[in-house]
């Protein structure tokens, strides 16, 4: 029986993904956290956890030495060097700590691929999607020096139970606020069981090792997501249906960019107190003249903020991402027509740790409140 280690279990999509793993035959799964009030909600849940951190390579053999498969759902936080410090050690230590012939699948985004929006010329990745790009690289350089199977699934956005974007979603149709573009695109959503899929894929030697974009089976549009989890919500709904506009030329585009930069730059304190000083010794009629400037281009932005129609959301048109899928996956909707989120939170046998404190609070605790926020997701 494999032993499937769950690197940054405490995380929203890890631990989601830790209760439809407990679910699967055949595995021994190992949920790895930080520490033990990170744990606090899978072990209410009935799963075991070790604690510790992988990134020390201290602590690194005692929590994963003898697991087959690793899946790594951590997320380095900080400045971007930072993160790829924390990146580089936390990915060396899973494939040198790990057994010999260990599989390692490190879950990356979608959006190394750069600015999803459509219209655009040069898609420029932001800092989260280089950190990821260079995390992937990573992973191909260790899986070369320890000789050990490497895979990296690009997740979009993770949908499921107890994920922030289903949940959005679901308080947008309760809220009758649900607004969509009147043209219907590909989502690049992701929902978790197929993620368990793919890694029960993997664990049946159906894929090769390499880098693939994981989306729905076969892909979603938003219109099918909304509808779905309406259904699920048990909550009809109308939406508003919007214009998505026209994509922006280059020239447009520049003209943002350059309109944005300036905005930034008028935001920051040491050119505001610089324009304030040239103001203080400018004549009484630019000093009127500057304050009329500003009366009227805040008298605008209110105006508009009240005469603004709904607008959807800007992931709502982006462009399809998924380039290279993996081959061998169910599709999403037979997964859950099988029941994989049947009683998954179920509450029955649940037992609070003992090693943990009993907080009183004065409303409901859900599972949200026992997990910590993860951004996996795009």
């Amino acid at each position: 029986m494999p032993k499937v280690a769950v690197i940054g279990a405490n995380g929203q999509v890890a631990a989601e993904l830790c209760l439809l793993l407990r679910k699967l035959p055949g595995i021994d799964l190992v949920p790895v956290c930080r520490n033990p009030s990170g744990s606090a909600f899978l072990r209410y849940s009935g799963i075991a956890c070790r604690h510790g951190l992988i990134a020390d390579s201290r602590e690194a053999p005692r929590l994963i030495g003898d697991c087959d498969v690793i899946v790594n759902c951590a997320l380095g936080t900080g400045t971007p060097s930072e993160i790829r410090a924390f990146d580089r050690n936390l990915l060396h230590n899973l494939f040198a700590s790990s057994p010999e012939g260990a599989v390692v699948i490190h879950c990356s985004t979608l959006m190394v691929h750069g600015d999803p929006r459509p219209g655009r010329w040069i898609r420029y990745r932001n800092p989260y999607g280089r950190a990821k790009l260079a995390a992937e690289g990573r992973v191909r350089a260790e899986s070369r020096r320890f000789n050990k199977p490497g895979y990296t699934l690009r997740l979009g956005h993770v949908c499921g139970p107890l994920q922030n974007i289903s949940n959005k979603i679901r308080r947008e149709i309760a809220a009758g606020q649900v607004v969509l573009p009147d043209v219907d695109t590909p989502s690049n959503t992701v929902y978790t069981v197929t993620i368990v899929d793919a890694i029960a894929s993997i664990l049946a030697g159906k894929e090769r090792p390499g880098a693939y974009d994981l989306t729905n089976v076969p892909q979603w549009s938003w219109r099918q997501v909304y509808d779905f989890e309406g259904r699920c919500s048990g909550q009809p709904f109308q939406p508003s249906i919007v214009p998505r506009g026209s994509p922006s030329s280059f020239s447009s585009h520049t003209r943002q960019m350059i309109r944005a930069t300036l905005s930034r730059l008028g935001r920051t304190e040491s050119v505001r107190q610089t324009l304030e000083k040239c103001l203080a010794l400018a004549p009484k009629a630019v000093n009127d003249r500057a304050q009329a400037t500003w009366y009227r281009t805040r008298a605008r932005a209110e105006i508009a903020a009240l005469a603004a129609t709904p607008t959807p959301s800007p992931e709502l048109s982006w462009i399809r991402m998924d380039i290279r899928p993996l081959s061998c996956l169910r599709p999403t909707e037979v997964l859950i027509a099988d029941g994989a989120y049947a009683r998954m939170t179920d509450g029955a046998g649940c037992r609070w740790p003992k090693d943990l404190p009993i907080v009183p609070v004065s409303r409901a605790v859900g599972p949200a409140d026992l997990m910590q926020t993860d951004r996996v997701s795009s």
